[in-house]
């Protein structure tokens, strides 16, 4: 799994394992080791009945998708679109969560 953060906008870009394991109904983490011995994890889960969730504190982040729309996008594989989410954050502000398969590596093995 890659996560990339932008201005207003993170992504998460998992490779077709990993979506397949989504799938399985198991979570995906990465974990980043950070100065002073601290860690940065990040989470990708499925949730099977309900909407987008996010949260985060400083140590990371934890996301869930719903499962219709993982399974969703695994049937218009391969394709470069990803699923999209825009989550309020207060302050009139908002970030824009993506969620994509790395197509190019499906299209490898």
């Amino acid at each position: 799994m890659n996560v990339r953060f932008a201005n207003r906008q993170i992504r998460f870009r998992v490779a077709q394992e990993e979506l397949d394991r989504l799938l399985s109904g198991r979570s995906l983490a990465l974990d980043v080791s950070m100065p002073r011995a601290h860690k940065f994890h990040a989470s990708v889960s499925v949730t099977p009945l309900g909407n987008w969730q996010l949260d985060s504190d400083p140590t990371g982040l934890w996301l869930s998708v719903p499962r219709v729309e993982i399974e969703q996008l695994a049937q218009e594989l391969p394709s470069k679109e990803g699923l999209e989410h825009d989550f309020e954050i207060g302050n009139g502000n908002s970030v824009v969560v993506a969620f994509e398969v790395d197509v190019r590596k499906a299209r490898t093995q």
